[in-house]
C-alpha cells in the first residue's frame, strides 16, 4: 500500500512574527492598511489565532511602535553630551520618517514600551552626566522630543504631499514655488527669503540646523549652573 506523505507540522505563530508582519503592513499603507484579517492572511493564519498573542489591535499598534523605536544612544567616551543628544534625536527622527505611521499613532499611543523607555532613560542619563539640574533636565527632555517629533511630522507631511502628486520631492517643490512666491507678496520679504532657503535645503539639513540651535540653547541654560 502506498504511504501518504505527511505535511510538515505548521509552526506556531509568535508575538514577534505578528508584530513584524504588522510593521510591514503599516509601512506599505499606513494605519488604515492594518486590518487584523489582512494581517492574518499575510501570516497564513486565522484572525482569531492572532488574539492569543495580541489581545487587541491597540495593543498591536503599541507593540509596533516599540518594535521600531531606535536603540538608545550611548554616552560617548569623550563626554560630549551635545553629540550624544544629537545622535539620540537624529536616530529617532530618521526612524519616524522611515515609519511615518508612528507619528500619527503617537498622539493616541504614547511610546511607553521597553525600547521607548530605554531611549528616554539614556537621554536622561546623558543630561544628568552633563550636570543639568532636575528642572533643566525636564525642560531639555521635553524640548528634545517635542522638536524631534514635530520636525518629523512637518517633513513627513511634505513628503506625503509630494508622493500624492506622483512627482519627486524636488519636482513638487519647484512646481509649488510660483504659488509660494505669490502667496508671500503681502508679507515682509524675510518670509519669502525663508521659503526659498527652506525649499532649497535637504530634509536632513533642515533638521540638523534646528537641532543645533536647540542644543545651543540647552548649553546656554546649563551654563547658568556654573
Amino acid at each position: 500500500m502506498r504511504e501518504m506523505k505527511q505535511r510538515p507540522a505548521k509552526q506556531p505563530l509568535s508575538r514577534e512574527q505578528i508584530v513584524q508582519a504588522a510593521v510591514r503592513l503599516l509601512d506599505e499603507g499606513g494605519v488604515r492598511n492594518l486590518r487584523m484579517r489582512q494581517l492574518a492572511d499575510s501570516l497564513s493564519s486565522a484572525p482569531m489565532s492572532l488574539y492569543w498573542h495580541v489581545p487587541t489591535k491597540d495593543d498591536l499598534l503599541e507593540l509596533a511602535i516599540d518594535a521600531v523605536f531606535p536603540d538608545p544612544p550611548s554616552p560617548s567616551g569623550s563626554g560630549d553630551w551635545r553629540a550624544d543628544i544629537k545622535t539620540g534625536a537624529t536616530d529617532l527622527f530618521e526612524v519616524l520618517l522611515r515609519h511615518s505611521w508612528m507619528i500619527e499613532l503617537m498622539g493616541g499611543h504614547p511610546p511607553v514600551g521597553p525600547r521607548a523607555l530605554a531611549h528616554t532613560s539614556a537621554i536622561i542619563q546623558i543630561l544628568e552626566q552633563a550636570r543639568f539640574s532636575p528642572a533643566q533636565l525636564d525642560s531639555a527632555l521635553s524640548a528634545i522630543y517635542y522638536y524631534t517629533v514635530g520636525a518629523a511630522l512637518s517633513e513627513a507631511s511634505w513628503q506625503a504631499m509630494a508622493r500624492q502628486s506622483a512627482e519627486s520631492e524636488e519636482e513638487w517643490a519647484n512646481r509649488l514655488g510660483p504659488y509660494l512666491g505669490s502667496a508671500t507678496q503681502d508679507h515682509p520679504a524675510s518670509l519669502a527669503d525663508y521659503v526659498k532657503r527652506s525649499a532649497s535645503s535637504s530634509t536632513g539639513q533642515r533638521f540638523h540646523d534646528g537641532l543645533e540651535c536647540m542644543v545651543s540653547g540647552m548649553e546656554q541654560m546649563r551654563s547658568l549652573n556654573t
